[in-house]
């Protein structure tokens, strides 16, 4: 006899195009926290990149990864940390969150960042 889960419903978002993924369906009791990363294939991309998990009750938005997305702190599908960021004095700079520098990837050529 199968047995029936309670299930919440993930999407995910590729850290490499920005597209978003496939949605995943989870046992309650196998959640990840918000934002976790997962390894899918991306349908934009077709290869296998890792995705960021975006569920309802995550505290991690779609806005969030947007945000985290368009500011370069992605390096090779992978989200750096915010204390292995670059700090950065320039405040009126639109990559300096909270004194660091969000552009990890280097994407913004700022001449306040340090070579």
């Amino acid at each position: 006899m199968s047995r029936i889960y309670a299930t919440t419903e993930s999407r995910f978002f590729c850290t490499r195009c920005g597209h978003e993924g496939i949605c995943i369906r989870r046992k309650k009791g196998q959640d990840r926290e918000g934002g976790h990363l997962k390894k899918l294939y991306c349908l934009s991309c077709k290869e296998e990149t890792n995705h960021a998990e975006i569920r309802e009750i995550g505290g991690y938005s779609v806005e969030d990864f947007q945000k985290e997305f368009e500011l370069g702190r992605f390096i090779d599908g992978n989200r750096v940390p915010i204390n292995d960021l670059l700090e950065c004095s320039y405040t009126k700079c639109p990559f300096n969150i909270e004194g660091r520098c969000w552009n990890a990837n280097g994407t913004y050529n700022c001449k306040y960042r340090p070579n």
